[in-house]
């Protein structure tokens, strides 16, 4: 298939990590707004200690593979996040690990590696931002460092950029105040360290926001307030940042408008447009974890301190923990210059309030209410603001009047109690429909009871439930072996075996299969009228490689799923492998001791498929395209006294009695009904309704055949049986057994019937 538009590959370290999913982000709105193919792939850490004591990277390498794939899909342009992928590597290593990622043009992310165009955040400009405002407003004389790892690039520009603000404000610095330490975050230990080191420290400058919360802890447990005590400031403004305790003051550096400045840099370069930009800007953010509070006073009077006119804003940055203009920050600060105004004129200024001015203010605290601030995520701001706010206006309303100015603080409360509850029902919701929807994507996956090759199809039907949409099932020929330090072998060859449009799965015929690396990523069955942005889901178990999913999502916020779409699919295809290797190994051999096939599927007394035979040819039937959208018979049959036979006339004429009701079964049925024995004297049936006369037809067949067969049988004993029957729709293997569940609860309550009309 030719390509309609640039594809461009993303190469990226793990994708649960925040920087890796804002990273994505950006780059797929790039993407789209420039109509461009983007291909995700998240892998995990080059070069990781795999006995490091703080990651468990045991089973996190093979995702690497990933890497492999990007280097021999010759992608139009490939963007690698060189800096977190290969955080511990140093400049050589990096050097060495870009050859590997094939003969695209590359651009990398976070890390000025030789011989490689590059984009990164300009680290120096919001860190001596910080030290000037730690010096210059807050007056701190001794700053120390959490550095994290001086062999990542950002760490060591980030370094740099604290030495020369130190120099810049004429502070003192010794050795002991830089302090290396793990970039995940756990660093407890290195931060007491600074601070035992260094008792005078007023300020601690981290160069990631995970080994803020690490010195956070250490202050805590060395009975330091922060903020007050020792100022700490992080780098990266995670999500997370504004909502630790006190919230983090952090520099700003979004990898969303690094992502999105990567892609439009790989457009300009394949369109022949010059874009020397290398930098992306980084901003100082305040917050509470940066300055002095008096003790009598909680950080949300500092809102109603000052100018009238300065309250709107000073509300709108303590509520969000941002001084960012944004959609919600505007509506904030409108509300709350509303609101003051509305106070002051049926409330602090009027003569007398009454139920209709109540009335109107409550109106408005309804209003704000109402546009959805996420008050789940600012309990405590809430709080501590509607507290405020009320100690203000108790000051400044007259003592007639506080009845109502009560009464409305009363309202807010209430108000946040409501939220706050729906906001859990609505959270509850959500997980019990993520919850659901994994559990029958991982159901469907470990349900394929059909033919291999249509399994592979069925595997990828509930994909849409969690986020993806469109999916493309690749596997190896041959499983690969990719062993910790070794370079994944460039001999694997691909097979396509099965791709999903929504939940319409479609398996590839054999002949069609073979694929080249390349084509793995642009074949005829994209649509070729729209842009696509795939992600890359590595299915291994242990040290083998199975292959690989490629799936487009509703949202980025399929990311949160990938991990587990990863799992449960290296699962099932191990176990498909190794049935199919265990099928093919039976080829050719005649011995009855080794024919286990047939076998396997077939009970060895009446000759029908046994349970699992039943289930493998039932869904081979379903899943036939003949049979698309069609109705079924679905029955469970329990022969009746097969207990008093055996006791009465012996075992082996209770054997004879299950191979004549089998017979009876396939006559009843017909040639196109699939016939199974599920245990002792239970029997199941499906049958497409189309080749019966309807469920009625059938039970007066059933009445004729056995009426027939008790006859001819010349036994001394009746052949009988009680079934329940369900009409139905079946789309796949999972839902053929729920029927047949359904019917088999009606047969007892037949059964439980028929016992209470014989008593």
């Amino acid at each position: 298939m030719e390509k309609s538009r640039y594809t461009i590959g993303l190469a990226v370290a793990d994708a649960t990590e925040a920087f890796s999913g804002r990273l994505i982000r950006g780059a797929m709105s790039a993407a789209e707004k420039l109509d461009a193919d983007l291909f995700i792939f998240p892998g995990k850490y080059v070069g990781q200690d795999p006995h490091s004591l703080y990651v468990d990277n045991k089973y996190e390498y093979q995702y690497n593979a990933l890497f492999a794939h990007a280097a021999a899909a010759e992608f139009d342009y490939l963007i690698v996040a060189a800096g977190p992928i290969a955080n511990s590597l140093d400049d050589e290593q990096k050097k060495k690990m870009m050859g590997y990622m094939g003969k695209s043009p590359i651009l990398s992310v976070s890390a000025n590696i030789e011989g490689y165009d590059y984009i990164m955040y300009d680290n120096r400009s919001g860190i001596i931002e910080a030290v000037d405002y730690l010096v210059r407003k807050q007056g701190r004389r001794h700053i120390g460092m959490m550095a994290g790892n001086l062999n990542n690039y950002e760490c060591s520009e980030r370094y740099k950029a604290y030495r020369e603000a130190i120099e810049l404000n004429e502070l003192d610095y010794k050795n002991s105040y830089c302090i290396t330490c793990d970039l995940s975050g756990h660093a407890v230990k290195e931060a007491e360290k600074l601070i035992i080191l260094n008792p005078e420290l007023d300020a601690i400058l981290c160069a990631n926001d995970q080994i803020a919360e690490s010195v956070y802890e250490a202050l805590r447990k060395h009975n330091k307030r922060i903020g007050n005590d020792i100022a700490v400031v992080g780098f990266d403004d995670m999500p997370f940042a504004e909502k630790l305790e006190p919230p983090l003051a952090s520099i700003r550096a979004d990898a969303f408008k690094l992502g999105a400045a990567a892609g439009k840099k790989g457009i300009d370069r394949l369109e022949g447009r010059e874009n020397d930009s290398h930098f992306v800007g980084t901003e100082f953010i305040t917050r509470r974890s940066c300055y002095i509070l008096s003790e009598s006073e909680p950080p949300a009077h500092l809102v109603f301190k000052g100018e009238r006119g300065e309250i709107p804003e000073k509300f709108a940055e303590f509520f969000t923990g941002s001084s960012e203009i944004t959609p919600i920050y505007t509506t904030l600060t409108t509300f709350a210059a509303t609101l003051i105004k509305d106070l002051e004129e049926r409330m602090i200024y009027k003569e007398a309030t009454n139920e209709s001015d109540l009335r109107y203010l409550v109106d408005e605290v309804d209003v704000f209410f109402n546009n959805q601030f996420g008050i789940m995520n600012n309990i405590t701001r809430a709080q501590e603001i509607i507290d405020s706010a009320y100690k203000r206006l108790m000051k400044s309303v007259p003592e007639r009047n506080a009845e109502y100015a009560h009464r409305l603080y009363i309202y807010f409360y209430k108000r946040l109690s409501l939220d706050i509850a729906a906001d859990c029902r609505l959270m509850d919701e959500k997980h019990a429909e993520r919850v659901h929807n994994d559990n029958l994507f991982i159901r469907d996956t470990l349900m394929n009871m059909g033919n291999i090759r249509d399994s592979y199809a069925r595997i990828l039907k509930r994909l849409p439930l969690i986020g993806a949409d469109t999916s493309f099932l690749y596997l190896f020929d041959e499983p690969v072996v990719y062993k910790p330090g070794e370079i994944f072998p460039d001999s694997a060859r691909w097979n396509f075996v099965s791709y999903a449009y929504g939940e319409d799965t479609f398996a590839m015929p054999a002949d069609k299969q073979r694929v080249t690396g390349p084509e793995v990523f642009v074949n005829k069955y994209l649509n070729e009228n729209r842009r696509h942005t795939l992600i890359a889901a590595d299915l291994y178990s242990g040290e083998v490689q199975y292959g690989m999913l490629l799936c487009e999502p509703h949202s980025a916020d399929f990311i949160d799923e990938l991990e587990l779409v990863c799992y449960q699919l290296s699962a099932v295809v191990k176990m498909l492998y190794l049935r199919g290797k265990q099928q093919k190994s039976f080829v050719g051999v005649k011995s009855p001791e080794l024919s286990q096939d047939d076998n396997s599927k077939t009970d060895s007394l009446t000759g029908i498929n046994n349970m699992r035979g039943f289930y493998e040819d039932a869904g081979t039937l379903i899943s036939d395209p003949v049979n698309a959208g069609a109705e079924y018979a679905v029955c469970y049959v329990d022969m009746n006294d097969l207990k008093k036979i055996n006791v009465r006339y012996g075992k082996p004429e209770g054997n004879v009695a299950l191979k004549l009701m089998a017979e009876a079964l396939g006559k009843i049925f017909g040639k196109n009904a699939v016939i199974g024995r599920m245990d002792g004297d239970e029997f199941a049936v499906v049958v497409p309704v189309r080749d019966t006369d309807g469920i009625a037809a059938l039970q007066r067949r059933r009445k004729e055949i056995m009426q027939e067969l008790n006859f001819d049988s010349g036994k001394p004993y009746l052949i009988t049986m009680s079934m329940g029957f369900l009409q139905c729709k079946c789309s796949d293997s999972y839902e053929l057994k729920a029927n047949i569940d359904k019917a088999y609860n009606i047969l007892c309550e037949t059964k439980t019937q028929q016992e209470k009309k014989s008593k």
